[in-house]
């Protein structure tokens, strides 16, 4: 599939890329960026970002830059560690970044000696990409023509930094800037090509790498059939990006991946379009519209995100870019409006921070809408309602109930990033996971290897789904969910009804299972404060053995959230929402376990695991059992 590929060759492109008009849209882009920058100084909205930037100024010229030493790299290779070294890193880029930022901000740009020796300070690191993406043993391309995620931002940021400040700064940073873009991105890439992985990734690899040296190169290549090329085999990259998402525009990687893919995806696509005068445009297909959309349909609320695969409940959405995608789109979003600060992205990407800057828009947003939204191929269902619990004279001023939500997932196990976690769900109120997903571990090199499962972030038993015959889901293309049905009925006053039946036996490779679905009924009464979610599960199994025991089922639901138990129920009690479950103490016998662990950043936290455990000494010898959990979420009292 090369559809831009095949819509831009180069022969086309040479086109649209000679003449004066490159110059033309650089000094319009630097003119529109630096007055842009400049008027932000004395927003409000942008206040706590600009905080951040002199914060990250005054620490960078009081403290010596930390050094990426050969020892830190080394670290990953000798313990599996990542975050040592990429702490160091980021702290080293988003210096960078405030510096520079800083620098145009003032009308008469200061700081300029700062910003030259951070400049020369990340052209002396001896890689642009982090250990874990590094292949020392490569005997053709040398650690530092290894052009990944971080080399591709990278070569990307000193790019944008010298449209920005190439007149101001001296004529041997310049040239040195230049020619370490050059030797570590460009020529590996483009001049003297080498094959990376990620030209033919269907996921956000794809999508950031190609960005990134694609703009790369549209801002220094001068030789203008050169420069066609080299967007020509990036817009081949971006056919392969493209070509991982489905025709609903689900990210199976999850919104914080969305982001970044989809993101540079938007960021490279702009500069193409205003570089050829709009003559290329990427973002018109109907596939685009429909992956733009994503992170709207699948926001809970507030903020909050259905976290399937390695996202996080509460990502940072970039405020420039969803400004970027409402104005596409032609309409306001429900997603939530907020400049977010350079610190407050552990990576620091300058490419965020700086259309935060330029881009954010707040009239795109605010609309407040409820509703579902279904994603067939992704296999996501997301049911947002309001609770009724206002009365009518609140109602006719405009204010509105608790949003109460429920998500589940379908899928495989075998997508990018994947969790085995099919038939796992969400509950959501009051702002708040009830029951939860627990998202991205922390990064390792283990997290990234054969043996990933047993990491209770990738595992099945650190979802909402059963443990069968004490076996937890396989890996694989092969364990998919196969939906049996979908019914989502939206009805008035923001209630949503929706019905859910997977059949999931495939997921387990249980020999004597030989069948097993699991139904969602999910129901928001009218009138109601609350709502209602049925979860039942249907098992069928086989004799095997001769000590006749057919099954045992131990049903698992995750909490960040301390149950309290009692004779046949468990309740969740959150900030502004209780979440109970019933369920028939004769055929189920609870449990209740706090987990000690350690989130994405590396900050302990503790989870609750509660179990309900089913088995067929219980129930006869019945080959066949249903079990039903009545979930009840409503408003606290307190």
């Amino acid at each position: 599939m090369s559809l831009l590929k095949e819509a831009w060759p180069a022969s086309r492109l040479v086109t649209v890329l000679a003449g004066g008009g490159q110059d033309t849209a650089k000094q319009r882009l630097k003119r529109e960026w630096t007055e842009k920058l400049r008027a932000t100084i004395s927003e409000p909205v942008y206040a706590e970002l600009w905080m951040d930037i002199e914060r990250a100024c005054n620490h960078s010229r009081e403290t010596p830059w930390p050094e990426l030493s050969l020892t830190l790299f080394q670290r990953f290779a000798h313990t599996g560690e990542r975050k040592p070294y990429e702490d160091v890193y980021f702290e080293r880029r988003g210096r960078m970044a405030a510096l520079v930022l800083a620098a145009v901000a003032e009308s008469e740009p200061g700081g300029l000696k700062e910003v030259e020796g951070g400049l020369l300070e990340i052209c002396r690191e001896y890689t642009w990409a982090l250990p874990a993406h590094v292949r020392e043993e490569d005997p053709v391309t040398p650690p530092w023509q290894q052009v990944d995620l971080f080399a591709s931002e990278t070569a990307q940021m000193l790019a944008e930094i010298l449209l920005l400040l190439s007149d101001h700064l001296a004529e041997q940073v310049v040239a040195q800037v230049r020619g370490e873009v050059e030797r570590r991105v460009l020529e590996p890439v483009f001049w003297q090509p080498h094959h990376f992985e990620w030209e033919t990734a269907e996921h956000n690899w794809a999508a950031v790498c190609a960005s990134g040296c694609g703009i790369a190169a549209l801002l220094l290549v001068e030789d203008s059939l050169g420069k066609a090329e080299a967007i020509e085999k990036m817009l081949g990259a971006l056919d392969c990006f493209l070509a991982g998402y489905k025709e609903d525009g689900g990210c199976p990687e999850g919104v914080g991946y969305w982001v970044y893919g989809f993101g540079y995806f938007i960021y490279f696509a702009d500069m193409l379009r205003a570089f050829t005068e709009e003559a290329v445009n990427i973002l018109c297909s109907e596939k685009v519209r429909q992956i733009a959309a994503f992170a709207e349909r699948v926001h809970l609320s507030d903020g909050m995100f259905a976290n399937y695969s390695d996202s996080s409940e509460t990502e940072r959405l970039p405020s420039g870019l969803i400004s970027y995608l409402n104005s596409l789109q032609e309409e306001p979003s429900a997603l939530p409006f907020h400049v977010h600060g350079l610190l407050e992205d552990p990576c620091r990407r300058w490419a965020h921070v700086l259309r935060n800057l330029v881009w954010t828009n707040p009239a795109t947003f605010g609309s407040k809408a409820a509703g579902a939204d279904y994603l067939p191929q992704l296999g996501w269902l997301m049911c947002r309602s309001r609770s009724s619990s206002h009365g009518r004279a609140e109602e006719q001023k405009g204010e509105s109930g608790t949003m109460l939500v429920f998500s589940a997932k379908g899928g495989h196990n075998n997508e990018p990033h994947n969790h085995n976690d099919l038939g796992h769900f969400i509950l959501h109120g009051g702002n708040e996971n009830l029951l939860c997903d627990l998202g991205a571990g922390l990064y390792t090199k283990a997290y990234f290897s054969p043996g990933r499962e047993s990491i209770i972030n990738i595992s099945s038993g650190g979802h909402s789904v059963p443990i069968i015959n004490g076996t937890m889901q396989q890996s694989g293309a092969k364990a998919k969910a196969v939906v049996l049905e979908i019914a989502v009925d939206e009805q008035k006053e923001a209630r949503t009804d929706a019905r859910l039946k997977l059949d999931l036996t495939s997921a387990y490779p249980v020999e004597e299972l030989t069948a097993f679905t699991r139904s969602f009924a999910w129901n928001v009464p009218e009138g109601s404060a609350g709502a209602k979610l049925t979860v039942t599960d249907h098992f069928e199994f086989e004799a095997s053995g001769a000590s006749g025991q057919l099954w045992e089922v131990e049903e698992l639901l995750i909490s960040r959230i301390q149950p309290a138990a009692g004779a046949g129920f468990v309740e969740w009690k959150g900030a502004h929402v209780v979440a109970r479950l019933d369920y028939d103490a004769s055929m189920l016998l609870p449990g209740i376990e706090a987990v000690n662990h350690m989130d994405h950043d590396g900050v302990p936290f503790v989870f609750y695991k509660t179990t309900l455990k089913l088995t067929s000494d219980r129930c006869g010898a019945a080959a066949s059992a249903d079990c039903k959990l009545f979930f009840a979420l409503n408003e606290s009292s307190c």
